[in-house]
């Protein structure tokens, strides 16, 4: 009978990466009948994830590396790799990351490491017997993969389709108590460097509870201004979709979707934004959009809440003013 693969989660900093919830409760559920073990790494200045209430049985590892100073695979992949070590989380196992930039090129870069194999960026996931089964999109969200692994070690990044993040703990869910791991390793000496401070003020987009966001028919930075102080009056996260981005309205590190960053507000404000498939692919199921379109017709629509078929010269100038009356 072979050795039932080990479940690891891999969650960078609080601060740079999505909310973990989903993918957790997924891993708990994958791991049932073995060990969910979950290796939270942090520093001084940037906090680890904290533990959450799971539904399995969880070994819940914190590393913090009192010179991680800047967050970035170069300096974190010896992190992950010691703390892997640690917990005893390198052979026949499946190491799940949230999706994301920094987040994936860790995954990739553990796996190589390891002689493992990486699985890339994943909707679903599913053990059988020895084998991983993973699907993951392609070609723009238009075809979907299945891929099958019998690699000792996998890694994956992975944004559950169906699974349901949960803030208030269920009555069989139990908080992991937390094993603190020391570091050792000495991290990679950083490049001579020049900060500069970003002159950009409205909260990132990571975690946000409330995202406005614009799209291509914003028709350009006049329309973005009108969203950006609405999104300061609100206290509200600023996003973008792709052609957005690709026109220099919004900066590439609010860029939402499919080939940006994922979202998982309470409220998705979206104006001028169609709702394509690789758009909606980086906001969370259980958001509520409100959505503004002057097409009738357009996608976002079927996923709205609320919609409103208007222009936004119209609309917005109108909620601005109602917003800053508010708040008078």
């Amino acid at each position: 009978m072979s050795t039932p693969r080990q479940i690891i989660v891999l969650l960078p900093p609080a601060d740079s990466c999505d909310s973990p919830d989903a993918l957790l409760q997924a891993a708990a559920a994958m791991a049932q009948g073995g060990t969910l073990k979950v290796l939270a790494i942090g520093s001084a200045s940037h906090a680890p994830v904290e533990p959450r209430a799971l539904p399995a049985s969880a070994q819940w590892f914190e590393m913090r590396h009192a010179h991680l100073t800047r967050i970035d695979a170069e300096q974190l992949l010896p992190v992950c790799l010691e703390a892997m070590e640690q917990a005893g989380a390198a052979d026949h196992a499946l190491l799940l990351t949230p999706p994301g930039p920094l987040t994936e090129e860790c995954a990739i870069r553990v796996a190589a490491q390891l002689g493992g194999s990486y699985l890339g960026r994943c909707t679903q996931l599913a053990l059988d017997a020895a084998d991983v089964v993973a699907t993951r999109a392609a070609y723009g969200g238009r075809v979907s993969m299945q891929l099958v692994s019998a690699s000792g070690f996998c890694a994956a990044s992975w944004r559950p389709a169906t699974a349901k993040s949960h803030t208030t703990p269920s009555a069989a869910s139990h908080l992991p108590q937390v094993l603190p791991c020391a570091p050792t390793t000495q991290l990679p000496p950083l490049p001579q460097s020049t900060t500069i401070e970003s002159t950009d003020k409205i909260p990132p987009l990571e975690n946000a509870r409330l995202v406005v966001g614009g799209g291509r028919g914003m028709q350009g930075d006049e329309g973005f201004a009108l969203l950006t102080q609405i999104a300061q009056r609100l206290g509200a996260s600023l996003g973008g979709s792709l052609p957005t981005v690709d026109a220099g309205w919004v900066p590439v590190a609010r860029q939402i979707g499919q080939s940006g960053k994922f979202v998982n507000p309470r409220v998705y404000f979206t104006v001028g934004i169609s709702g394509t498939p690789q758009h909606l692919a980086g906001v969370s199921t259980d958001s509520r959009i409100i959505a503004v379109n002057k097409d009738r017709e357009a996608p976002i629509f079927s996923r709205a809440e609320v919609g409103v078929v208007a222009q936004w010269q119209d609309l917005l100038p109108q909620l601005l003013q109602e917003l800053e009356n508010a708040t008078a």
